[in-house]
């Protein structure tokens, strides 16, 4: 028996040998040992008799060293939480057919079909391995093949699986199964929302998801889950674009997982800011670079109610930004997609043009990276991201030569100058009461706008004691008042 194995987990194979000597190691545990030896901390269990009665009675047995949690009676399915420094989660369940063999026929993919006896496993690891399907093979040859024709009928919810087996662990999808989708497709849509939203963030959380999504596109998938996107498909752009716009978001998708970490993930400290700020999951197993993609498939998703030709023949895309964020929100919601998640990607979508200002001056103003530093806050990074994809992604003949890695230094001048930003503000040089006795005022909007643009020049290190503030303040208020003088003249 592997010497990883806790004791806990000892004692809960011997107390399964004695409650259910049918019993099987199933599923992924088995899969991910074979494939590279790495032992899961989740397990699957599935036993002769009542699944459910005998994960009570084994988490009765282990007494504080396990917690049982109810799953799904009727199936006879229950879970196990094995404490210790690092808990294991043990899902036990009833076969779902007479034997062993034919609860792995009705299982979803052959690679996670394959089974061992608990007896066997502990004394023998995976040699006697039960593989009635054929998984060992195809976990070889890397390719992703169903059980059975009624896979995708039995759960529809197996397509996106597919694909998400297919991301995850680099396999190649079988073409007899990518026949088997268009036919289920109709049947997604009914699935929890929940549940397509798990696999589909499996999906984009994989390193190199575009090659799965160009699939799941070509298998109009998306038009299925995300009918939102499908006007996207065939919408034509100006000549700053070489795909159309849905074609035009999938390579930023691709631009994310392969330029963004060539140009901005070397940016700062060994380890990178950019690289680790990606990584961070705002929820659990869902990484911040996998919001980051779906920021990328809704950024242009207005483009085609926002579409419309100049008198000069020009395309244009005026406010698709909105109607890009108010998409993404419906979507958001169908999916349950927590509050923080929906709130940053909704920004960068509708932040997605901003940093083009940058490109519009010789050097980086820090007084726009303020601003921007002020609207998103630490998400500014991913913005600066998104933002580079989506530039990558744009090579009609109008594109400068040059223009991105011009873009690049600037980017990473920017967040240079954020990351500066981000330390606690330093105390104000002059407070309201300061600029109410300088100049004579009452509280006011005009006393709130002197200390927002004192703010900024002292953000910026433009100003660092009172009388430079004074002379700004001062400078700022005659502004305003030349400003009021010319409307009342007018």
């Amino acid at each position: 028996m592997p010497q990883t194995h806790p004791t806990v987990l000892v004692y809960l194979f011997n107390i399964l040998g004695r409650l259910a000597p049918e019993s099987y190691l199933v599923g992924g545990a088995v899969r991910d040992a074979l494939s590279g030896g790495y032992e899961s901390a989740d397990l699957d269990i599935a036993v002769r008799g009542d699944g459910f009665e005998v994960a009570r009675t084994a988490a009765d047995m282990l007494g504080a060293k396990a917690t049982f949690v109810p799953l799904d009676a009727a199936r006879g399915t229950a879970r196990l939480v094995l404490g210790g420094d690092e808990p294991i989660t043990v899902d036990i369940s009833s076969f779902k057919g007479g034997t062993i063999v034919e609860d792995l026929v009705l299982r979803d993919f052959t690679v996670n079909a394959m089974a061992v006896s608990i007896e066997d496993y502990r004394e023998f690891g995976y040699g006697h391995l039960i593989d009635p399907c054929g998984g060992q093979q195809d976990l070889r040859n890397k390719i992703v093949r169903v059980c059975s024709a009624e896979a995708f009928s039995d759960d529809p919810l197996r397509v996106l699986r597919a694909f998400r087996f297919a991301a995850s662990l680099g396999f190649s999808i079988d073409r007899e199964v990518m026949d088997l989708i268009p036919p289920n497709l109709e049947r997604l849509p009914a699935v929890s929302p929940e549940r397509i939203r798990d696999e589909l963030f499996a999906v984009l959380s994989a390193p190199s998801s575009f090659p799965v999504l160009k699939m799941m596109s070509d298998a109009q998938v998306f038009d299925a889950i995300v009918p939102e996107l499908k006007p996207m498909k065939g919408c034509g752009q100006n000549e700053y674009h070489h795909l159309d716009v849905w074609d035009h978001s999938l390579e930023a998708v691709r631009a994310i997982e392969e330029v963004v970490p060539r140009k901005l993930w070397c940016f700062g400290e060994p380890g990178g800011k950019v690289e680790r700020y990606l990584r961070e999951e705002p929820v659990k197993g869902r990484p911040r670079v996998a919001l980051l993609k779906v920021a990328a498939l809704f950024h242009d998703a207005g483009k085609p109610q926002a579409r419309f030709v100049d008198p000069t023949g020009r395309v244009r895309f005026f406010g698709h930004e909105k109607v890009s964020e108010q998409l993404f929100l419906m979507v958001a919601e169908r999916l349950k997609l927590a509050h923080r998640e929906t709130e940053t990607v909704a920004k960068w979508i509708r932040g997605h043009m901003r940093p083009s200002a940058l490109l519009a001056r010789p050097t980086v103003s820090k007084r726009s990276i303020y601003r921007l530093h002020q609207r998103f806050g630490e998400d500014l990074t991913g913005l600066f991201a998104l933002f580079l994809a989506d530039l990558a992604a744009s090579r009609g003949p109008a594109r400068p030569e040059g223009l991105d890695d011009a873009a690049c230094l600037q980017l990473q001048e920017a967040m240079e100058i954020n990351a500066e930003m981000t330390q606690p503000p330093p105390s104000p040089l002059l407070n309201g009461r300061d600029v109410m006795e300088a100049f004579g005022l009452s509280p006011g909007p005009l006393v709130g706008s002197i200390l927002k643009r004192l703010a900024v020049l002292q953000a910026c290190g433009e100003i660092s004691n009172r009388d430079q503030a004074l002379s700004a303040a001062q400078q700022f208020y005659r502004e305003r008042a030349g400003q009021r003088k010319t409307r009342s003249d007018g």
